[in-house]
């Protein structure tokens, strides 16, 4: 991967008006993955927009990092269960297709 395609985590801090060591503690706890190239930090643009929204997590509703852990791990569950709907429905249809 090019650095290019990634995104310095201090210039991504300044944009979005947060702090670099919060982005950090995001990537310790495991929530976003951090790729470092020559001892700089980037962020790739794939996860540009669940950063943001941890962010907001955070900044803008105040819950802290273990909210944040709580909150993303449960959202996760429900695109999980989501697209475990999906797959059973889809196939329920083919089932419904087959009788006369």
């Amino acid at each position: 991967m090019t650095t290019e395609q990634l995104i310095a985590v201090e210039v991504f801090a300044t944009h979005q008006g947060v702090d670099a060591t919060f982005v950090q503690a995001l990537h310790e706890r495991g929530l976003i993955r951090i790729t470092v190239v020559q001892e700089r930090h980037y962020l790739e643009q794939d996860e540009l927009a669940r950063i943001e929204q941890l962010a907001r997590l955070h900044y803008d509703l105040d819950i802290n990092l273990e909210g944040i852990e709580a909150i993303s791990h449960l959202l996760e569950r429900m695109d999980a269960t989501h697209r475990d709907l999906h797959a059973l429905r889809q196939r329920l249809h083919l089932y419904e297709q087959d009788e006369p």
